[in-house]
């Protein structure tokens, strides 16, 4: 964990929802949506991303581009290794996840740590199944922070419809913000490709009851200031300041987000406001019928069971 996120709002809305202040001013601004510098590599809505997707990042531009602001941009969901040749994600390796117990030492995580490469992982939320009675049975939940004044975070029209000003800043549901590290890798054609690993730790006891493992969350803006701000805070303090949180919240969702294929709109409501079940049944069973897929998502799920 964590495999699967949900990221299905506009451009425009993620720049609204990641807004924040600088140090000297007094009103709120907006990170600028900058995807023209990570090759055809687009970011397309979903409710069921899956590594190899592409998903927008919140880096400081000082240090990506050399702009002064934050800046959101679309980089792949799965460190490509540097030393990789071939396809993006042909390389053999589950690197959607990285372990804070190895981020210092690892071939592949510790030099982009320490050249400043700390990004932001912005969803409404992802997905974790939770062991239940009987072998092999596993039923998905859907993980997002708390919301104010009774807001339901799959409402797609909550987000789209709340108010942005430069006085108050973003007054609308609230984005999960999950710890990462970015890096460069060049194609063989020579196309420079972004890709991304979210950190992730032992949970805390609240969260243990899902998943013996957790991101690392950040969970106000002071922790988003100085994980994004690579000059002023140094790569061991900020891995220090990463701890598990206690108070994300949880809910049952259908299967149908077991198959990474299925892109219903279902896939992060819960089970309870699926309206019509048959229907989402048909989905479901019409999304899976490529075996083969089928077994590839377990083969991945696995995998990032033992991360």
């Amino acid at each position: 964990m964590c495999g699967r996120t949900a990221c299905n709002l506009k451009h425009e809305t993620y720049c609204k929802a990641t807004t924040y202040k600088n140090r000297k001013d007094t009103l709120y601004c907006q990170p600028e949506w900058h995807d023209e510098m990570n090759g055809n590599f687009e970011f397309k809505r979903s409710n069921n991303i899956a590594p190899t997707d592409v998903t927008p990042i919140l880096v400081s531009g000082e240090e990506f581009v050399g702009y002064p602001s934050r800046i959101l941009t679309p980089m792949v969901w799965g460190m490509i290794p540097p030393w990789h040749k071939g396809n993006f994600n042909n390389h053999g390796l589950s690197t959607n996840n990285c372990r804070i117990e190895n981020v210092t030492t690892s071939k592949l995580y510790s030099e982009p740590l320490t050249k400043g490469r700390r990004c932001i992982v912005i969803c409404e939320g992802f997905y974790e199944w939770k062991t239940t009675e009987g072998p092999g049975k596993k039923k998905p939940h859907f993980i997002h922070m708390p919301q104010k004044n009774g807001v339901s975070v799959y409402d797609i029209n909550a987000w789209e419809s709340a108010l942005w000003t430069e006085q108050s800043g973003w007054n609308g549901p609230s984005l999960l913000q999950l710890a990462g590290i970015y890096n460069k890798w060049k194609s063989p054609n020579g196309e420079e490709v972004y890709s991304y690993s979210i950190i992730t730790m032992e949970s805390s006891k609240t969260f243990s009851q899902l998943h013996h493992r957790i991101p690392a969350v950040l969970e106000n803006e002071q922790l988003i200031e100085d994980w994004l701000d690579t000059r002023r805070v140094s790569a061991s303090r900020a891995i220090s300041m990463l701890c598990p949180i206690d108070n994300l919240k949880w809910y049952e969702v259908s299967s149908v987000v077991n198959n990474s294929r299925n892109k219903s709109e279902d896939c992060n409501k819960p089970i309870t406001k699926i309206v019509n079940k048959s229907s989402t049944f048909m989905t479901s069973w019409l999304s899976g019928k490529n075996k083969r897929s089928d077994s590839n998502d377990e083969d991945q799920m696995k995998k990032k069971q033992k991360n």
